[in-house]
């Protein structure tokens, strides 16, 4: 397993920069400042290939991508995975970039999108509620992915929950469906999706009764005994489960915060 700070880079890089696709689908008017551009962002920590990916805009359309791209216009090149944590959590951090004055405009054109990352932060908790429903559909793409991750790379407490289970979705949702995540689990194996899995009932669902309880819960305002008795939060399902999978949702918490 990669140490704590690489794993938590991989966690960052390979579930928190995929979201910028959803930023661009959530926001027509951020979207837009991309129409037409065909460029390409990278980021990558030096002399670690496993730490390296690059958002792709073809069209106007983005793409992540894991690897190196061969001719990135604009490329973020980090010392250690620590310095690309430190970024990533909105802490002081300057990486090399490579590209900067020839491609200005890409540089200046792209941190609007990196800034709207920044509202994964646990410190960042919006009152409008437009921002509030983005923030649960960033946070349960985010846990799930991650989730996946940390069982791929061998953190123990997630491989141990993970080992000998059957085929089993762990799901979580909204009242109305929307937004909803899930993570399928079979013999040691994970597998991240959205949306409401279909082909059979979740093994355990954690179903919040509205998108402010779920912003209350997936922010760690109101702790999951307070939310379930409250009615903010049923969990359908396995409660022992339930109560595991939350236990690694409170460790990736930490690792980013």
């Amino acid at each position: 397993m990669p140490d704590q700070t690489k794993l938590t880079a991989i966690l960052l890089m390979r579930a928190a920069l995929p979201l910028t696709k959803t930023l661009l689908e959530e926001n027509p008017k951020l979207a837009r400042k991309y129409a037409g551009w065909n460029r390409v962002v990278q980021f990558q920590v030096q002399d670690d290939p496993e730490l390296a990916c690059h958002l792709q805009f073809t069209d106007g359309k983005l793409e992540y991508v894991v690897g190196k791209h061969s001719a990135p216009h604009i490329d973020f090149v980090f010392k250690n995975a620590g310095d690309f944590v430190a970024l990533m959590s909105g802490k002081m951090a300057v990486p090399k970039i490579r590209g900067a004055l020839k491609n200005f405009g890409t540089l200046a054109g792209f941190l609007p999108l990196m800034l709207g990352l920044t509202l994964l932060l646990p410190s960042k908790l919006p009152k409008e509620p437009e921002k509030r429903a983005l923030k649960v559909k960033l946070l349960l793409y985010f846990i799930t992915t991650a989730l996946s991750l940390l069982n791929r790379h061998g953190y123990a407490a997630m491989r141990e929950f993970t080992r000998d289970m059957p085929d089993r979705i762990f799901q979580w949702s909204v009242q109305n469906g929307e937004p909803a995540a899930y993570l399928r689990i079979s013999k040691g194996r994970t597998k991240a999706g959205r949306g409401i899995y279909g082909r059979r009932r979740p093994f355990v669902h954690m179903l919040f009764s509205s998108i402010d309880a779920a912003f209350l819960v997936l922010t760690s305002q109101v702790d999951i005994n307070e939310a379930m008795r409250d009615g903010l939060l049923v969990v359908d399902g396995s409660p022992e489960h339930g109560k595991d999978i939350s236990t690694i949702m409170k460790h990736i918490e930490a690792m980013i915060a």
